[in-house]
């Protein structure tokens, strides 16, 4: 029998955490690891328990200034408030703070400490709204790591809020703290697990021993700069940043692929399944080329990270069980794992996220409507590979299939009128229902239409030849609108810097210079107010051109007919 456990952040809607663990596992302390984990961007080490996953950290907690993330493989047995039993997925956070002020680096994941953040303060802000502050018992100790480092040890006790199975409840859990001074910054080391006598006594001694082991690493251990870059950098600068980030985490590697479109990031042994990946990736990409073709070669580099397994996948990104692979906007990555399932599966999701890839570089990162981007997904990952060539396929495999859902749907005449579908907003199209794929389904069927009618492979009595214009119009006025909209954000900035450029130097206010010199860098952060405007000018120059009943009506038969 197998319990369902659920940490409740609730400021990170999209990133709960699903663990899948069995009742049975063992309730033993873990044992310390005699290997020491390196973290050469900074300067330490340490040795930490056994059967805890090492995974890379994310940009979600990157931006927390954590460098590292552990979590237990067999949690100990906890018995919540619910009055159920379950194992706890007891996990570490590593931090690098730098301090405020000159001395601060620039470096990646180096953050700067508020010297008033205590330990209580950082279980509050890791733990966004999960634990509460009433209640909260905090004891602080000493800790001596070697002759030369003492450190400060912080035990936080309370309750977490908790899903076990399909309920909520919470459990007293001990967050041991731990904080050493490295030069100019401070290394913090934050642990959880369960509050119970027996547990916290087996695990408090195992920590507390892992922590002792904390040391500077030796004088000559080769140190990298880990200077920030983005997918807008060269190649080689590119190359060298990712190769130093793998670094950060044993297992991991970095792989590069012929066309120098593409790094790839992994932990997967299997060189069969990476040279897949590789073939699939330049195949779609090539197919994405084919289809929207970019007015200039496009140069920035994706990057791609593959994850051997599911667990890693989900810690990583903080996801739930129920999602296969995501493209970030924000880090620019595509993530996604091979795990147990078909491998067939895990190449669809990877075209589908890949196209997404695609189009946030083809259209300068602007956003179009969802079933414009998720259709268009799905459609590629439909897609397979026969030899070294990409075969069209009529709908993805397994779990993915699109069509026994269309098909369903159209039974229980549940399809959403094509006026609102193609309108809805992101939150809307999420949410239409009937179920959480019905969004999917529904742009699939409408996008394959559109891309076989525009090839010639849809009949007469089902299309028509204005219908060919509908994406192309809708493209060229969504990109000339943020194009725009982005113009005009950075002539903000450049107008804001050239009238500091004016002052005196001590008169110049550091925040409002670093503000307006990133309006012009990175306008596309500053420009989502005009996004209804432009999309609206988008519809209207595309689906505005036709009689959308009349083309709901002929669509609607052909997947009735054809699908």
């Amino acid at each position: 029998m197998n319990a369902t456990l659920t940490r409740l952040f609730p400021g990170w809607l999209a990133a709960l955490l699903f663990l899948a663990l069995p009742l049975t596992a063992p309730a033993a302390a873990q044992k310390n690891d005699t290997r020491y984990r390196e973290f050469p961007a900074y300067g330490f080490e340490f040795k930490p328990l056994k059967e805890f996953s090492d995974v890379p950290v994310g940009g979600r907690l990157a931006a927390e200034g954590i460098v590292g993330q552990f979590e237990s493989e067999r949690g100990p047995q906890a018995k919540y408030a619910n009055g159920k039993r379950g194992a706890y997925p007891c996990a570490l956070y590593v931090y690098y703070l730098k301090p405020e002020g000159p001395e601060s680096g620039e470096a990646s994941g180096e953050r700067e400490v508020d010297e008033r953040r205590t330990a209580k303060d950082f279980v509050l802000d890791r733990y966004a709204g999960a634990v509460k502050e009433d209640g909260l018992e905090v004891e602080v100790s000493e800790l001596k790591a070697s002759k030369t480092i003492t450190g400060e040890r912080a035990e936080v006790v309370g309750k977490l809020d908790m899903t076990l199975g399909n309920e909520s409840t919470d459990l007293e859990v001990v967050f041991d703290v731990y904080t050493f001074v490295h030069g100019h910054a401070k290394v913090i080391f934050l642990w959880d697990y369960p509050a119970d006598k027996k547990t916290r006594g087996k695990w408090s001694k195992a920590v507390e021993k892992s922590m002792k082991s904390f040391q500077l690493m030796k004088e000559g251990a080769t140190t990298v700069d880990v200077t920030d870059v983005n997918s807008d950098s060269s190649y080689e600068d590119l190359l060298t940043f990712h190769q130093n980030d793998v670094e950060q985490t044993p297992g991991w590697r970095l792989v590069e692929t012929p066309s120098k479109q593409y790094l790839i990031k992994t932990n997967e042994d299997k060189d069969k399944y990476i040279k897949e990946v590789i073939l699939r990736l330049e195949a779609s990409r090539e197919l994405y080329e084919e289809d929207f073709p970019p007015a200039a070669p496009i140069t920035q580099i994706s990057v791609v990270r593959v994850c051997a397994t599911e667990s890693d996948f989900h810690t990583y990104g903080g996801t739930s069980s129920g999602v296969a692979g995501w493209f970030n906007p924000g880090t620019e990555e595509l993530v996604l794992y091979f795990g147990d399932g078909s491998k067939d599966e895990t190449m669809s999701v990877m075209a589908h996220e890949g196209f997404h890839q695609y189009c946030h570089f083809l259209f300068g990162r602007a956003e179009a409507h969802r079933w414009f981007d998720e259709g268009h997904g799905d459609y590629y990952g439909a897609w397979k590979m026969k030899g070294k060539k990409l075969i069209q396929d009529d709908d993805m495999k397994g779990g993915l299939s699109r069509v026994p859902v269309i098909k369903e749907m159209m039974r229980n005449d549940d399809i959403k009128p094509l006026s609102k579908h193609i309108r809805y907003d992101h939150g809307q199209w999420q949410n239409q229902g009937p179920s959480n794929v019905s969004c999917y389904a529904q742009s699939f069927a409408l996008v394959f239409f559109l891309r076989e009618g525009t090839k010639g492979n849809v009949k007469r009595k089902y299309w028509k030849d204005e219908y060919a214009d509908i994406i192309p119009s809708y493209m060229a006025t969504l990109k000339a609108g943020f194009d725009a909209a982005y113009e005009e954000v950075r002539k903000e900035g450049q107008e804001a810097l050239d009238a500091l450029a004016e002052l005196d130097p001590e008169d110049v206010d550091p925040d409002h210079e670093a503000g307006a010199r990133d309006r012009v860098e990175k306008p596309w952060k500053y420009a989502r107010a005009d996004k209804q405007e432009i999309w609206d000018a988008a519809m209207e120059a595309s689906w505005g051109k036709i009689d959308e009943e009349e083309f709901e009506e002929r669509w609607l038969s052909y997947v009735d007919d054809v699908l």
